[in-house]
């Protein structure tokens, strides 16, 4: 068995290098692909995995990024690169920076319409030049996923991060560390699989690939007319009335202590009730990196419920926000709230 993969390089730490190649203490920066692929030998011609029947084909941004410079319109450019290529491929590796990692595969899994190819984002801790790098074993793990069916392996049909010998998905996904290895937790949901000396995948967490009979697209409106607001002792209704009362936010992140309480004070439930009155969407999550909301439990959540706020149950910070941004851009106003809580892509669960 043969199969092609589409590699898009975003930038990130797997290729960047000191700025002054005669300092190498000085700042990293993200280099070009070339410099990046030389360092990967298994993928060229006469490497293991063209041996075993892969063809790799690359495409990189014109200007490689750190990923914390990236943006909604980044976004848009990677899901129209893989529609671009989805029907010549059978699997698609985007390498991104760790920083947003999360991000964009939350909000790739709300784009993609019908998918039924696997699509696995990775990168490294360290750049691919170090002596000690991550970034060989991550890739070479994205390649067994992103061309399951020459090893053997179900093909999952879902947007993953691969890393540090974990198969997550992606919008369950967030970043946990900015030092080890193990840089991704998915605090609310288990891995999808583990790359270990054998590869081990649950077939029972995955979901099922969509029907041949529809096809492959993109929902790629977003609305970035958003805020992530964390709650805090202290802080002031009038603060977060100023937040609220700016006509351009549709929708809040609002991030709650515990399983999702708030002040229950008057003015603060006020502010709440009068921006959800007037369109303003919030939906509440967690600050807590594991567990739930559940806005039942306490007689807090039950006021915040009153207030209009949305129950957000176990989503990631990520998952939520980009959520929030297509669901505003896609979804008829009548059934945005439904939306919101309606597990569509496997990012949460009651």
């Amino acid at each position: 068995m043969s199969a092609k993969i589409f590699i898009l390089y975003t930038g990130g730490t797997i290729g960047m290098a000191p700025s002054n190649p005669s300092d190498p203490k000085s700042a990293l920066e993200p280099k070009a692909w070339e410099q990046l692929a030389q360092y990967m030998p298994s993928i060229q011609s006469g490497g293991y995995f063209t041996k075993k029947g892969i063809t790799c084909s690359y495409h990189s941004f014109k200007t490689p990024i750190d990923s914390s410079q990236i943006t909604p319109e980044h976004w848009i450019q990677i899901a129209e690169e893989i529609e671009a290529n989805y029907d010549d491929f059978d699997g698609f590796i985007i390498i991104h920076g760790t920083d947003t990692m999360a991000y964009t595969a939350s909000v790739l899994s709300f784009i993609f319409q019908n998918l039924g190819k696997p699509v696995v984002l990775t990168g490294s801790q360290l750049p691919i030049s170090h002596s000690r790098t991550d970034a060989i074993n991550n890739f070479s793990n994205a390649i067994h996923i992103a061309a399951a069916g020459v090893f053997g392996l179900p093909v999952i049909a879902e947007v993953m991060i691969c890393f540090h010998d974990r198969l997550l998905r992606g919008n369950r996904s967030s970043k946990a560390s900015t030092n080890d290895f193990d840089g991704f937790e998915s605090p609310n949901y288990h891995p999808l699989g583990r790359l270990g000396e054998h590869i081990y995948l649950n077939q029972n967490l995955i979901m099922a690939p969509a029907s041949d009979q529809k096809p492959f697209g993109l929902t790629k409106k977003l609305n970035t007319n958003v805020l992530d607001i964390s709650i805090f002792p202290g802080l002031k209704p009038c603060t977060l009335r100023r937040l609220l009362d700016d006509k351009e936010v549709e929708g809040v992140i609002l991030r709650c202590f515990g399983a999702g309480n708030a002040p229950m004070n008057k003015k603060f439930l006020d502010v709440l009730s009068e921006a959800s009155s007037k369109g303003t969407l919030i939906l509440n999550i967690s600050q807590c990196v594991k567990g739930k909301v559940n806005m039942h439990k306490y007689k807090v959540g039950k006021k915040l419920l009153e207030a209009g706020v949305i129950g957000g149950s176990d989503m990631t910070k990520e998952a939520a926000l980009t959520k929030m941004m297509w669901v505003l851009a896609n979804v008829k106003k009548a059934k945005r709230v439904q939306s919101l809580c309606t597990d569509l892509r496997g990012e949460l669960s009651y």
